[in-house]
């Protein structure tokens, strides 16, 4: 049992997820139909991956506990795709899908680590999903978060200024502080508030007064974070704003001025700042400080190296040598463990989900829906290349987790709240959509039928079969004559979404 556990296992693995990863990809530009049989498989090859690894750790490390606890995590992710699609007809399960198997992988690559922290990490898990289950409740009040523009500065300013002045150091960084024994990262919720802030501003007005004031409040949002030590959530979060501030102006000159300002920003912070000097030191040649201050990065080139294409196999590796390995480093250990193939499948992952949310906001007529969906993809992807990158050594390191992947509640928490808002602003665009061809069909038929009787005059038969009746032909006829023409939508208002159809 234990050789099959080395030997064959991490073929499986590498395979559910090679598979997983292509119907991700099959999903994305087809119909419904196709997408829900890709749908189906996915969460088929979700569950062979569960199942495989947590019963291989079961195996090699003895303990049944591992995989009842495997078997507790499959009930959670089913479940929870079961509910979503249950609750509400019109939901993206692709994303949900893409949500939980991030999630799935994560969980388990931090019980290999450290079961303890794997079982918060559930815990912290359950209470996101019970949002994303939840808050689609409320989907027809969407249109309420535009009212909150100063409210989100505001509130944002303030949590990050806190974490400033009262804020514990963590590896050198002033980024969480603790509450009756809990811990709070609030950067990771000010991201959701801050996309939000810039989504309401931008899709009101582009005066060149306005967007100085919304620079003013991105600079001191970036400012802070800097101040805090928090290299990669300030990369973040300037980021977020310079492509926002681009996709809602369009103006090349904003992103290319926004661009020359972040490196002249940057090379300051180089000789302002200590600590990134270090990290930009490490990056060009940690060799020389493999002992100090180069440990974590070369240890995770040997990581990386070890795994080969289809990995060690789970338990077969060491990724505890490496410092934070589950929350700075979780894909080094993924790589050693899981294998290059597993790796670059998950990196391809994270890319569907960012292509589809692109997607969905290039189809939305309503600018602060898509600004906001716009945004959320791009906190996404950026984060996720910032720990990638690092971990590879093609960028200094940030200290920015790896979403629903990598340890840390706040993080994963805040995710599946800023998810949960596109997930819910696609179910309300799905559906006016769906009022929206009702209507245009009703109208469409009636002007046929109008249409029709103008080509071909009434009988004197049938004039008088109809004589009394409540509404003859002639003035059914006169009916659809003055329906003809009326409005079926009101623009900015409850059918916004129009551009799926030719009318």
């Amino acid at each position: 049992m234990q050789a099959y556990a080395v030997s064959y296992s991490k073929y499986l693995i590498a395979a559910s997820m090679l598979l997983y990863t292509f119907l991700a990809y099959v999903a994305l530009p087809s119909g419904k139909d196709v997408r829900r049989t890709c749908e189906t498989l996915q969460r088929l090859c979700m569950g062979v991956f569960t199942i495989n690894a947590f019963l291989t750790m079961a195996i090699l490390a003895r303990e049944e506990n591992l995989f009842t606890f495997g078997l507790l995590l499959l009930v959670l992710t089913l479940g929870a795709a079961f509910l979503y699609r249950f609750l509400y007809k019109s939901a993206n399960m692709l994303m949900m899908n893409n949500i939980l198997m991030m999630l799935s992988i994560g969980i388990v690559m931090i019980s290999r680590i450290n079961h303890q922290k794997a079982q918060k990490q559930l815990l912290i898990s359950v209470a996101g999903i019970a949002f994303m289950l939840l808050f689609p409740f409320l989907r027809n009040k969407l249109d309420s978060l535009r009212k909150g523009t100063y409210f989100y500065a505001v509130a944002g300013i303030a949590a990050l200024g806190a974490v400033l002045l009262l804020g514990a150091i963590t590896n050198g960084s002033k980024i969480s502080f603790s509450i009756a024994g809990i811990t709070f990262q609030p950067s990771e919720f000010v991201k959701i508030l801050f996309i939000l802030f810039l989504s309401c501003a931008l899709c009101e007005e582009n005066t060149k007064n306005h967007i100085a004031f919304l620079t003013a409040a991105a600079v001191v949002h970036v400012g802070i974070l800097m101040l805090s030590k928090d290299l990669g959530g300030a990369c973040i979060f300037f980021i977020v704003y310079l492509v926002i501030l681009f996709l809602s102006t369009g103006k090349w000159r904003y992103l290319i001025i926004g661009l020359l300002l972040g490196a002249i920003a940057a090379v300051l912070c180089y000789f302002l700042f200590a600590h990134v000097r270090v990290r930009v030191q490490v990056l060009l040649d940690p060799w020389t400080s493999i002992d100090s201050n180069g440990y974590q990065i070369t240890q995770s080139l040997f990581a990386i190296s070890f795994g080969g294409l289809f990995g060690a196999g789970l338990m077969q590796g060491m990724p505890s040598s490496i410092p934070f390995v589950e929350s700075d480093f979780i894909f080094a250990a993924i790589i050693e463990e899981m294998g290059l193939i597993f790796g670059i499948c998950l990196i391809l992952l994270c890319l569907n989900v960012f292509t589809d949310f692109l997607l969905l906001a290039a189809s939305y007529s309503n600018k602060f829906y898509r600004l906001y969906t716009f945004g959320t993809a791009i906190a996404f992807i950026f984060q996720a290349f910032l720990t990638i990158g690092g971990e590879v050594k093609f960028i200094p390191l940030t200290g920015v987790t790896l979403p629903l992947v990598s340890y840390g509640g706040s993080s994963v928490l805040a995710t599946f709240v800023m998810f949960g808002i596109v997930g819910a602003i696609f179910m309300l665009q799905e559906e006016r959509m769906e009022k929206f061809r009702i209507r245009y069909e009703q109208e469409h038929s009636g002007i046929n039928r109008d249409e029709m009787y103008e080509r071909s005059p009434v009988p004197k038969e049938e004039k008088e079969i109809y004589s009394d009746t409540t509404m003859s032909r002639d003035a059914e006829r006169d009916f659809y004559k003055d329906f003809k023409g009326v409005p079926i939508y009101d623009p900015g208002k409850e059918y916004e979404n129009t551009k799926h159809f030719d009318i």
